[in-house]
């Protein structure tokens, strides 16, 4: 089941922007500024269609909004993190819009369907029924001979399966993330348009 996209839209009243750069100290007591970082922060008061108003933080996004422009927010609940996260901001007014791929990795993750340790078992399981039919029936072997050594090559196999499963999903992972992002992003595009100020 996919998870729900929670959709704000309103008019902005006030924007807020403030800078912060963080400062590693040295361990001498002599604080510097290289290597730093600076995370650029945006707050925005929303007056929601419904009349409510609320603000909602933005860190490091490039869309210039300004004050009577109406936006939508994209938020996401995602396990173990209290408030929802920012997936994308839309500008309605000037049709622009930014993603926020912290937001986005968290709310998409959660790794394959299938874990990479049932994939090798069942993959173990085929192997062993395969193994057992051709003992048995391709190769007339006893029962016991077909049993003994289908199990036994399954088992001796399982590891190479698992890690074979495993280094598949880390090659693919990266595929599924941007499958899922480029759908979410149409999704929450075509949603938003509903939102639009009608001239």
């Amino acid at each position: 089941m996919a998870k729900p996209l929670l959709i704000t839209a309103g008019d902005v009243i006030e924007v807020q922007l403030t800078s912060e750069t963080v400062v590693f100290d040295r361990g001498d007591g002599a604080a510097h500024a290289e290597p730093g970082h600076i995370t650029n922060r945006m707050r925005l008061f929303v007056r929601a269609l419904d009349g409510r108003e609320q603000k909602y933080d933005f860190e490091d996004t490039e869309l210039g909004v300004r004050e009577t422009q109406r936006v939508a927010i994209v938020r996401g609940s995602v396990k173990g993190v209290r408030a929802p996260m920012n997936l994308m901001l839309f500008n309605l007014s000037s049709t622009e819009s930014d993603t926020f791929e912290p937001g986005l990795r968290a709310f998409l993750g959660g790794g394959p369907r299938i874990p990479a340790f049932f994939k090798a078992l069942i993959a173990g399981l085929v192997y062993a029924l395969a193994f057992w039919l051709i003992a048995r029936f391709a190769l007339a072997k006893s029962e016991g001979f077909a049993n003994v050594y289908s199990i036994m090559s399954a088992l001796l196999l399982f590891p190479l399966l698992w890690w074979i499963a495993a280094k598949w999903d880390a090659f693919t992972s990266e595929w599924r993330y941007q499958a899922a992002r480029k759908k979410l992003i149409a999704d929450a595009s075509g949603r938003v348009r509903a939102y639009v100020a009608k001239a």
